[in-house]
């Protein structure tokens, strides 16, 4: 007798589980409907609202799923927006609750709550006048939200959906075949990656995004791929300044030089910002399509190393340009390059920057220039590069290679190509009779006749502008000094090894 009472206890409980279930069932699915279509986008000239065709709820499971999810405006130039097809997730117990006259319990203003889990979305389409971006497929573990923007949402008060994304987080979400078509007077450009990560949003704040697989066609024809692209460390603007930014745009149909210009102080500002916008940004294995041949990089890399000072880094590893294209693009006949890049800016004061960039290309030269560049403040362009002025110049260029090549190409002859650069070179320095120019000139000669290192430093301190530098074409002592290290070879010698190499099967072949 115990264990029927036992069992009546355990089907009289099931039932009484399913009954609330089951009631929750019309609760859940108007509050969602009814906070979806709450959602909009605030902009007075371009106002979005959103509203879906079908909402379904499962007690057991429970699991919603969303069809026909829509958000939709206009704009100027045309119709904008953004449909998923099908969503589904799974409501935590918590949240659930949520649904319920329980809510002041469970909501207690947290930093963040689990809204949704094990969410998938499936078919997203964004369409603008301009473009057509296409994903098939997204996952997200577990979005959350703060507890205000769920009352919101579940009460049916207006939601700014930008804003809103502002009071949001997930710790992983991922895309699958994501494609981006953008017509334009040079044919359809489409962009496609095969996959996307994104680990740690939080608000404005995203600790990485890793992008698979991504290429770029215009026509049909490839002209980029990129294997991976990574960034971390990524704050992003606030929604005050993404309007501003959208209003800025806005200018362009009646002003486009205002425009430009209010872009361009929004943009500044985006930059200027601390946190920054990206702390790190790495690109793997990159091919660049370009007439006549491939240009490939095996590693970029940009590093925001801190805010005050203002010091950023960035390198290309392993650019690669094969002679056809070189020959091309210059009319020389030069080796393969195969070439390491490093820029590096930081900030000494507010107008301010120091420059250092260094050059390895295999087989022909190494060079590191250090320089200050001083702002020219905020006028035209064109009058800002005639203000320009630089100060503490360092340059130092060790030759393995470059000058013979280049001499190469004079003539098939060693001695006679030799002979023409020390010869042309003699004549074309016709510099001021000083004793600084004498010995600038005395270092070129030195350095073309014998190609080893050759150095050029500025007065320590001492501001030189552009219209001065183009002045002391012919008096170049008197903002420089020059020193050369000869180097083992001479250059006939090296002209000779080149020729020899290049008459050679395999310096035929390039190898």
């Amino acid at each position: 007798m115990k264990k029927t009472y036992v069992a009546a206890a355990i089907v009289i409980l099931a039932a009484c589980v399913l009954a609330v279930g089951f009631g929750l069932r019309p609760l859940v699915e108007n509050q969602v409907r009814r906070g979806i279509q709450s959602v909009s986008v605030t902009d007075e000239k371009h106002p979005a609202h959103a509203e879906v065709e079908g909402v379904t709820f499962s007690p057991l499971t429970r699991t919603l799923s969303l069809y026909g999810l829509r958000l939709s405006g206009e704009t100027p130039q045309g119709p904008v927006s953004y449909e998923v097809a099908e969503v589904s997730l799974r409501i935590p117990l918590r949240m659930l609750l949520a649904y319920t006259p329980l809510r002041s319990l469970v909501l207690r203003n947290a930093d963040m709550t689990t809204v949704a889990e094990n969410i998938v979305l499936r078919n997203l389409a964004l369409r603008t006048p301009t473009a057509r971006v296409s994903i098939q497929r997204e996952e997200i573990d577990a979005l959350r939200a703060r507890d205000a923007l769920i009352v919101r949402f579940l009460d049916g008060a207006p939601i700014d959906a930008l804003r809103a994304s502002y009071d949001m987080g997930a710790d992983k979400a991922r895309s699958f075949f994501v494609s981006v078509d953008m017509p334009g007077k040079d044919g359809l450009a489409r962009l496609t990656m095969k996959e996307s990560l994104v680990t740690g949003w939080s608000g404005a704040a995203v600790d990485f995004v890793r992008m698979e697989d991504v290429r770029s066609r215009i026509n049909g024809q490839e002209s980029l791929h990129v294997a991976s692209f990574e960034c971390s460390g990524i704050t992003l603007p606030g929604p005050a300044v993404l309007h501003r930014l959208a209003a800025a745009a806005d200018l362009g149909e009646t002003d486009p030089d205002a425009a430009v210009k209010a872009m361009g102080t929004i943009v500044e500002e985006i930059l200027a910002a601390d946190p920054p916008l990206v702390r790190k940004m790495r690109a793997t294995d990159m091919t660049f399509a370009v007439d006549n041949g491939r240009v490939t990089v095996s590693g970029a890399g940009f590093d925001w190393v801190s805010n005050a000072p203002n010091h950023t880094t960035s390198f290309l590893r392993g650019l690669t340009v094969p002679k056809s294209l070189l020959l091309t693009a210059t009319g020389l006949h030069l080796p393969n390059l195969k070439a390491d890049m490093t820029f590096e800016n930081l900030a000494l004061s507010s107008a301010s920057h120091q420059k250092t960039i260094t050059l390895k290309a295999a087989g022909l030269a190494d060079a590191t220039c250090v320089f200050t560049l001083y702002d020219a403040g905020s006028i035209a362009s064109s009058q800002a590069l005639l203000l320009q002025s630089f100060s503490d110049l360092r340059l130092s260029l060790d030759d393995h290679g470059a000058m013979a090549w280049l001499a190469h190409n004079l003539a098939p002859d060693a001695g006679t190509a030799a002979a023409m650069v020390n010869t042309g070179l003699d004549k074309e320095l016709n510099l001021t009779p000083t004793p600084q120019n004498n010995a600038v000139r005395q270092a070129l000669l030195t350095f073309a006749q014998r190609p080893g290192r050759l150095e050029i430093r500025s007065e320590r301190g001492r501001r030189i502008g552009i219209l001065p530098l183009l002045a002391a074409i012919s008096d170049p002592g008197a903002l420089f000094t020059c020193r050369a290290t000869p180097g083992q070879r001479t250059l006939e010698e090296q002209i000779a090894a080149i020729a020899a190499q290049t008459a050679s099967p395999e310096g035929k072949a390039g190898k």
